[in-house]
């Protein structure tokens, strides 16, 4: 009795899993078998190289920046007085203390 109760759960097993397998199939061209697949995308905004001309109000919005104090190593002229060197990418920028506004550009690559 036990012999032909486990032929017979064997069976059914057998029987239900190679249906299960063909029902999900779905070929080569239709991706996975749990359905389409979904692609995420992040877009993210990031400014290109800003071109600095006179009189343009300096932000730093524009990306990242630092402050130059050798202004010597740099082969810079001295910075007139209320004014003070500024590295922007490969711009350096003379920018007015009072009014924070670019008044002169040098680029050095």
């Amino acid at each position: 009795m036990k012999t032909l109760i486990s032929a017979a759960l064997a069976l059914s097993l057998l029987g239900v899993a190679g249906t299960a397998s063909a029902a999900n199939f779905r070929g080569p061209m239709h991706g996975p078998m749990h359905g389409p697949v979904v692609v995420h995308e992040t877009v993210r905004f990031a400014p290109g190289h800003h071109v600095w001309a006179r009189g343009e109000r300096f932000s730093s919005a524009y990306g990242r920046f630092v402050f130059v104090n050798d202004w010597r190593g740099f082969r810079l002229p001295r910075p007139a007085f209320g004014a003070h060197w500024v590295r922007s990418g490969g711009d350096f920028l003379l920018i007015s203390n009072r009014t924070g506004r670019v008044l002169d550009v040098v680029d050095r690559y």
